[in-house]
């Protein structure tokens, strides 16, 4: 069956970009930005997430406490959610494939710097840096990579990319389990280079392909035609055809000339005309109708469940390695995980720097690889219960039972039963922020869609940061404290999700 997009109402020689799109057909420009996205987004999400090796491989070195390693691991978080709703805006004005390429090459070359930084201080600043930098990769992607594709083609290619989150929970561990289990050390001068240094260049390797792939491909025609560069987007038109067809888009289109129909501009241009805080002051203005009613108090409720479901699923995601790793060394299995962190962690006394080492169980890697796999299996089957089930009664029963793996953590012993715990207690939240930003997009007038989700997930990076600094402050002196704060955070979501007016359709 033939798209009515196929059929030319405008004009002989006058197309829509969607219709030229529809002509030319899905082929190797898709499947490839679809690849390439998803190497940016591994190295985006790897960014974060291998801090939470790190902090153990190098607590040695750097000598750190609980808390400095909860800093450790909320520096690029913090970078990220400073940055991306700025650099969303950006993006619409000097173009997705320019805030794309800058960021993710200076992530890389940030990423690279910090494997020969020695100073604990240092590397966080760098790595709020990194994160800056992941925000422009974050805010402009799933932008870039929709407008190559027709709108029938837009969700599923975004879907795929989105999955790629749950390959990076499976990349971090394996990649570091490949990497720490030798114990070398390269000795230059006062200098040491140790394996957890490597996992760095490890995490930036896949954004630093797709990049460097990207480089070949143009700017959005859609964003071109916006910004009323007609000529620069016949072009970039040119190359898709040339590139799946092996045709020109004069023979695909059985034309000589033709002429794109305009787009509706993106927004206002921060950078035309204003600094500083002229940029900053249009934003917030653009911001305010989120707040507004009709639709206001229910925007404020989605932020604060996905602020609490970062909270809890990354929060708890993050310290999951250094919970397992410290639980692995228990002399007794049948104790509680509270009961095992309880114990005071001895600052390393290295007197020679070669000696200095952070031993990683294999159960650390293991386990963090079951929860990888777990998210990845946990997004198919969502996504085949989400219409069936409705995705209220979905979001409603994956925080209960969340919340129930969470007070069952207290007393549970077994340890093959706090894993399914952990993994439950870290999933179901996690799933859960899926589907709220999908209530977000029905519960925002369409206009105010981009913006709402980029709040939002702007605000959710807050709970990360929130939840990382919290456990490395409170998880050892008071550790039921602490899931009890986690459990009642997925209690409030509970509330808030039902009493908002969330369509159970999809």
């Amino acid at each position: 069956m033939h798209s009515s997009l196929e059929s030319n109402t405008l004009g002989p020689n006058v197309w829509d970009y969607d219709m030229i799109l529809e002509k030319i057909g899905y082929g190797k420009t898709q499947w490839i930005l679809l690849l390439v996205s998803g190497l940016l987004t591994i190295t985006s999400v790897a960014a974060q997430q291998a801090m939470s090796i790190i902090v153990i491989a190098s607590h040695c070195e750097f000598q750190t406490t609980q808390a400095e390693k909860g800093l450790m691991m909320a520096a690029s978080v913090t970078g990220i959610f400073l940055s991306t709703y700025i650099w969303g805006y950006i993006s619409d004005d000097i173009g997705r494939r320019k805030v794309l390429l800058y960021g993710n090459f200076a992530s890389n070359a940030l990423q690279f710097i910090l494997m020969f930084v020695t100073s604990v201080w240092l590397f966080n600043i760098i790595n709020l840096l990194v994160g800056i930098s992941v925000g422009a990769v974050s805010a402009a992607l799933y932008a870039y990579l929709s407008e190559f594709n027709i709108p029938r083609h837009r969700a599923v290619a975004i879907n795929y990319s989105t999955m790629f989150v749950s390959v990076t929970a499976i990349y971090v561990p394996a990649t570091a389990w490949l990497v720490l289990s030798s114990n070398w050390a390269i000795t230059v001068g006062d200098f040491v280079f140790r394996p957890w240094r490597l996992l760095l260049l490890v995490s930036l390797l896949p954004g630093f392909i797709g990049g460097l792939i990207l480089l070949y491909y143009p700017e959005s025609p859609k964003l071109l035609l916006s910004q009323k560069k007609n000529q620069e987007a016949i072009e970039a038109v040119a190359w898709i055809s040339k590139f799946n067809r092996g045709k020109s888009i004069h023979q695909v289109l059985n034309c000589d000339e033709f002429t794109l129909k305009s787009e509706e501009p993106a927004g206002e241009n921060l950078l035309a005309e204003s600094q500083g805080c002229g940029i900053i002051s249009k934003i917030c203005r653009a911001t305010i109708p989120l707040f507004q009613k009709p639709h206001g108090f229910n925007f404020i409720l989605c932020n604060l469940a996905l602020f609490g479901m970062f909270f809890s699923s990354n929060g708890m995601q993050f310290w999951f390695p250094e919970i397992v790793n410290r639980s692995s060394g228990a002399e007794n299995n049948s104790s509680t995980v509270c009961e095992i962190l309880s114990v005071p962690v001895e600052k390393p006394n290295v007197t020679e720097t070669l000696d200095c080492s952070d031993p990683i169980s294999s159960k650390t890697y293991i386990d963090n690889l079951i929860v990888g796999f777990a998210f990845l299996i946990g997004f198919s089957i969502q996504g085949l219960i989400l219409n069936p089930l409705g995705r209220k009664n979905v979001l409603l029963a994956a925080l209960a039972v969340a919340t129930l793996s969470g007070v069952l953590l207290h007393f549970m012993g077994n340890p093959t039963g706090v894993l399914v715990l952990f993994c439950l207690y870290i999933l179901l939240p996690g799933l859960s922020i899926s589907i709220m930003i999908g209530a977000i997009v029905d519960l925002v007038p369409t206009h105010l869609r981009s913006k709402a989700v980029s709040f939002c997930m702007s605000l959710g990076r807050l709970g990360i940061i929130a939840a990382t600094n919290l456990m490395g402050v409170m998880l050892q002196p008071y550790c039921n404290t602490t899931f009890a704060i986690f459990t009642c955070t997925l209690i409030v979501c509970i509330v808030i999700v039902h009493y908002l007016p969330i369509r159970n359709s999809a």
